[in-house]
């Protein structure tokens, strides 16, 4: 019975872990969905390519850039 009881508790810690991942998933994945869907509007895309631009909109497609298309480096050390 010991190694049953080990085996279920490693499979609930797998799918604890795994509802946490999708959760958080969700809770990154929705608010850049609403600042795409706020920016990419015809009248933003106007404004990106020569026209008035608010605060408000350029703080947001900096966020929606930075979180689609950062990088990650890592440095080497001799």
């Amino acid at each position: 019975m010991d190694f049953l009881e080990k085996l279920v508790k490693g499979v609930g810690v797998v799918v604890i872990a795994l509802i946490i991942v999708v959760l958080l998933s969700i809770i990154g994945a929705y608010p850049t969905k609403w600042l795409v869907n706020y920016l990419f509007t015809p009248a933003t895309l106007v404004a990106l390519f020569g026209g008035p631009l608010t605060f408000w909109k350029a703080l947001a497609l900096s966020y929606v850039c930075a979180s689609l298309f950062k990088g990650t480096t890592t440095e080497v050390k001799k």
